[in-house]
């Protein structure tokens, strides 16, 4: 397992360590997940208030949306007999829970899923550091969604940030909760709850809206929150839009992180390929962007869930989404597997960060579309 994992070193940014309450943890941090220099101040809060109350029972723990793993590794640190899943929609995250279990010789249970989707069984806490950008219905599904998934005498504990603290409380006011804790710091909320019954979780839980995508046939593109471009298209996929409508045709393209999907549905609309596939280390954007090529193209695109391409792509045409600057070591590491297959790339985002990336690369640019301070490029390996 350590050897799967080798790639990780490239994206460890520093090593810290966490002493908190007897238990001290070494964590690996990346720059390219949330609290990158220091375990956060919510994930201690978090620790904090359950110490408080030693009637919760952690014996079945389920750390959702765990990160790199401070709070499930730091609960089974303090316990070893406790069961510790840990979950996360990001696989690279998963990666790093698990490198940090091995860092920390604990025997716990990580696996990617879209909040409750993957997990099975009952557990008698569920913890959970929420996400601020995934409100609100984000926040509603993990709110409610525990309710399905704990024991009779089940507790849920969360934080949020201070600003979702009012929208938490309107969640909680339901007839079938119960607020066990309540403790409102400088930045943070902190709430215990316990569900007299089952409540179902909203419809669409993450859909924000839809948008009309003009090209050669108009398509309608549903977005969700927490992923970017959920209103109007960025200056990026723009320049994108501008280099497809000149280029050929080609029989299988593989869309490298696709966001809501817009790239994936102009893909299909304007190059015509008979196999496209969708990769991303983010599960909420492989369901909306598989879901946007269903409903438009009337076909489920395969999808590979994973933290960075571990081989060359098999496909003619590698579209790219390249994230912001601090994804750098990331998308290095993207960029070198992708390379090996001496195949073409359509690549987009921010121009600094395509330059820099591409800097020292024996590349061939072969057209480029520029949009403010972004850009779209075809390039090649040379040869």
């Amino acid at each position: 397992m350590q050897a799967e994992r080798e790639p990780l070193k490239s994206l460890i940014k520093k090593r810290v360590n966490f002493n908190f309450s007897k238990v001290s943890l070494r964590l690996d941090l990346c720059e390219s997940l949330f609290s990158s220099f220091a375990v956060d101040l919510g994930t201690r809060a978090l620790l904090n208030s359950l110490r408080k109350d030693e009637a919760i029972d952690c014996s079945r723990t389920l750390d959702l949306g765990c990160g790199y793993g401070p709070i499930g590794l730091f609960l089974k640190a303090q316990d070893p007999s406790r069961e510790v899943h840990m979950t996360d929609r990001d696989a690279l995250a998963v990666e790093f829970a698990l490198h940090n279990a091995a860092l920390n010789s604990l025997d716990v249970n990580v696996y990617p899923s879209l909040d409750y989707e993957h997990v099975k069984g009952a557990f008698s806490l569920i913890v959970t550091n929420f996400p601020a950008k995934m409100a609100p219905k984000g926040l509603a599904a993990f709110v409610y969604g525990a309710s399905n998934c704990l024991s009779k005498d089940g507790v849920f504990a969360v934080v949020v940030v201070r600003e979702l603290a009012s929208e938490l409380d309107v969640i909680l006011n339901n007839s079938q909760i119960r607020v066990l804790y309540r403790e409102d710091k400088k930045g943070y909320a902190v709430r215990h709850v316990a569900f007299n019954g089952r409540i179902p979780p909203p419809a669409d839980k993450y859909e924000r809206q839809t948008m009309k995508l003009r090209l050669a046939t108009t398509h309608t593109v549903r977005t969700a929150y927490g992923l970017p471009e959920f209103n109007t298209l960025g200056y990026g996929t723009k320049s994108l839009l501008s280099i497809l409508e000149g280029m050929k045709d080609y029989g299988s393209v593989l869309i490298l992180e696709p966001g809501q999907g817009h790239a994936a549905v102009a893909v299909m609309d304007l190059l015509k390929p008979k196999r496209l596939a969708l990769a991303s280390r983010d599960l909420l954007s492989l369901a909306f962007s598989g879901q946007n090529v269903a409903k438009n193209f009337g076909f489920e695109p395969p999808t590979a869930h994973a933290p960075f391409p571990k081989d060359p792509p098999e496909q003619e045409l590698t579209v790219w989404n390249v994230a912001h600057k601090r994804d750098f070591q990331l998308n290095a590491l993207n960029l070198e597997v992708l390379l090996k297959g001496g195949r073409p790339l359509l690549v987009y985002g921010e121009r600094s960060v395509l330059r820099a990336l591409f800097h020292k690369e024996p590349l061939v640019l072969r057209k480029e579309v520029v949009q403010k301070n972004y850009s779209a490029m075809l390039v090649e390996p040379k040869r």
